[in-house]
């Protein structure tokens, strides 16, 4: 996120003061993690309080805070893999969704649907953690990351009710709670039907991140171009025009 400005920092303390009573700890109470709350509502401090009180009721629901001691299905990593590809030039983390080999229809025969939700949930965690303790080239805390969604392969089949609920769940579940996380996304590949896949996620994503997606089709040429003129050659792997050697599930 971008540094903040003197009137984020003037209403900083007031902000702070309105939630004192939920003993947050040092990371969850430091500026820019607070500024998260206050800008997604456009610095309304009565609605940054409710969305914020409503995350942390949330977090508990749901085990958050606990999500990386959880051992879940190999079938989450086998059937729905994303590979966190390095950092940018301003150290945010970079992560590839492999969205066209996951196979939803079959997890959601296997697993239970909230089980496959926590198990993105737990790629959040892991994301939100590898940001800590990191600055942008700025010396500003990094809190933001990039998705690289690679929809080959993606079958017009998977695009039953189940599936295009959980991926609206999904979608909801990241905008509620981890607002202003998302520094860009790139889709690349998208097949003919892919808007009936994102009309499921659109009603739940703000102006803001809707204006940080960039949607390519099948010209590799145009996807490759701009990814290289969005992040570094040696987080890009070799297969998408990169130098980066990672392996690719």
């Amino acid at each position: 996120m971008a540094t903040p400005s003197v009137y984020e920092l003037e209403i900083l303390p007031e902000f702070r003061m309105r939630i004192k009573d939920l003993n947050l700890n040092e990371h969850l109470n430091s500026n820019m993690e607070l500024l998260r709350w206050i800008r997604a509502r456009n610095s309304n401090l009565d609605q940054a309080e409710l969305m914020f009180r409503t995350h942390m009721k949330w977090r508990e629901d749901v085990g958050y805070d606990q999500l990386l001691l959880m051992e879940l299905p190999k079938q989450c990593d086998e059937l729905l893999p994303e590979t966190i590809l390095g950092f940018d030039d301003d150290n945010c983390p970079v992560i590839m969704s492999h969205v066209g080999k996951w196979d939803v229809t079959k997890i959601l025969e296997e697993l239970d649907p909230q089980i496959v939700l926590l198990s993105k949930l737990k790629i959040e965690k892991i994301l939100q953690e590898t940001m800590k303790d990191k600055l942008t080239s700025e010396g500003v805390p990094v809190t933001q990351y990039s998705g690289i969604i690679d929809l080959e392969g993606l079958s017009v089949s998977q695009g039953t009710l189940a599936v295009l609920r959980i991926l609206s769940k999904h979608a909801e579940n990241l905008e509620a709670n981890f607002p202003e996380s998302s520094k860009m996304c790139v889709v690349i590949n998208a097949p003919w039907f892919f808007p009936m896949f994102y009309k499921c996620a659109k009603p739940f994503l703000s102006e803001k991140t809707k204006s940080n997606i960039h949607i390519y089709g099948k010209n590799q040429q145009e996807w490759m171009d701009f990814m290289k003129s969005k992040f570094p050659l040696h987080v890009i792997p070799r297969k998408y025009g990169g130098s980066n050697d990672i392996e690719i599930p």
